[in-house]
């Protein structure tokens, strides 16, 4: 399914397409993968260039609903989740991911953002990664909300790239002693996606100097293992 993924982009999008910071991904261990979501694209997109095969994905409940849709996406190495809940039955499955040092892609605004630009994430993906304790490796999508439009059936050509950026940790405590909320470290989660992303793209964390201030101390770097 990655291979038939990668060969459809490079053979669709020659010369449109860009992928950026794969050096970025560590190799081994435990990993959480959080990309921005405005496509539908985005989905099969993100683990068909991860430089490894063990990840995840975190899909919709909805898909799992119909024989074949579900068969994919189980191949697609995906599990469900009900989304806007906590959903407990989804988040063993993703702590028993972790724990056996495979990794998990997770979209922290908890849907697919139509507007194209950055939302507000739900807590989930900051409880997720405050309780692991492992890397975070943030990832920038831009132009698959234009190749492929809500109702499309068909893709379009155009300008599409996947960047990958550096690994870190979140942390549980500020400097101070005083505790991390779930909602901070999802908000630090976005404001690294957000570094990646164009000005255009932004959404709520376009004021990167306002966002970096508020959330000083929330996550320190990660040392990329290869």
């Amino acid at each position: 399914m990655r291979w038939l993924m990668r060969t459809m982009t490079r053979t669709f999008l020659v010369g449109l397409f860009s992928v950026v910071g794969v050096d970025n991904v560590p190799r081994h261990g435990p990993m959480i993968i959080c990309p921005n979501h405005s496509a539908t694209l985005d989905p099969p997109m993100v683990p068909a260039f991860l430089p490894r095969a063990d990840t995840w994905s975190m899909a919709k409940s909805e898909y799992f609903r119909r024989g074949l849709i579900a068969w994919i996406f189980r191949r697609y190495h995906a599990f469900p989740v009900v989304r806007h809940s906590a959903d407990r039955t989804a988040l063993r499955t993703a702590f028993d991911i972790l724990r056996s040092g495979q990794a998990l892609i997770m979209y922290p605004e908890g849907t697919r953002v139509e507007s194209g630009v950055l939302a507000e994430p739900e807590p989930g993906a900051g409880f997720i990664a405050q309780k692991a304790a492992c890397p975070v490796v943030p990832v920038a999508l831009t132009g698959t909300r234009e190749c492929l439009p809500k109702g499309a059936r068909w893709p379009r050509r155009t300008q599409v790239s996947l960047t990958f950026g550096k690994p870190f940790h979140v942390l549980t405590r500020h400097s101070d002693g005083s505790r991390v909320t779930r909602q901070e470290a999802a908000d630090a989660i976005m404001l690294e996606i957000a570094e990646l992303l164009p000005e255009y793209q932004r959404g709520v964390f376009a004021d990167l100097a306002a966002w970096r201030k508020r959330l000083r101390g929330v996550t320190s770097p990660a040392v990329s293992d290869h």
